[in-house]
């Protein structure tokens, strides 16, 4: 993705639930092979909240919000299954959610208005991207490598990120969601 023009005054913004070693060891594999030209600057991940601007001012409020919405929203367990693509509205090829899917909607729903009124470009559809802006051979070597696929594991973390000049992530803050009976929801 290239950086957004951003004024002095702002920062940009995402959140995602990192996919745990070894299996996103695996992902971003499949990620360098195909050539992805953006695979070393986010490891592999569920987008929650996709690239925000926001008042560079505002940013302890919206952590705090984030930490609230987030400690209110119990863990879950997320199946990555097989593989989906975006083609031919947008040149991507993820790993599927069979499980977690709705658990993760509902997530996003409340990071989401914690952050604030956002204009996101699609409507939300929780995956890992495996393969991005690649020319369709790569796109679909991706696919298959990852047809197999069969792997769970815990959202149980939420990491912000603020996006460098450069258009890689670096890591801001993680929230830990609620143990499972917790969070009263």
């Amino acid at each position: 993705m290239k950086a957004p023009h951003l004024d002095s005054d702002q920062v940009c913004v995402g959140a995602a639930l990192m996919v745990p070693s070894p299996l996103g060891e695996r992902l971003l594999q499949v990620r360098r092979d195909c050539g992805d030209p953006q695979a070393e600057a986010f490891p592999p991940h569920i987008t929650v909240i996709p690239p925000a601007l926001i008042a560079r001012a505002a940013l302890p409020d919206v952590l705090k919000r984030i930490e609230a919405a987030t400690a209110s929203c119990e863990r879950f367990t997320v199946r990555l299954r097989g593989a989906g693509t975006f083609r031919p509205v947008s040149p991507v090829v993820f790993a599927r959610l069979a499980e977690g899917f709705e658990a993760c909607q509902a997530f996003e729903t409340q990071v989401r208005s914690a952050v604030g009124p956002l204009e996101p470009r699609f409507p939300y559809h929780p995956h890992v991207t495996v393969a991005q802006d690649a020319p369709d051979t790569e796109l679909d070597q991706a696919e298959h490598a990852i047809g197999d696929l069969d792997a769970r594991f815990e959202a149980a973390v939420l990491d912000v990120c603020l996006l460098r000049p450069d258009a890689v992530w670096q890591p801001l803050r993680r929230f830990a969601l609620a143990p499972p009976g917790t969070s009263g929801a």
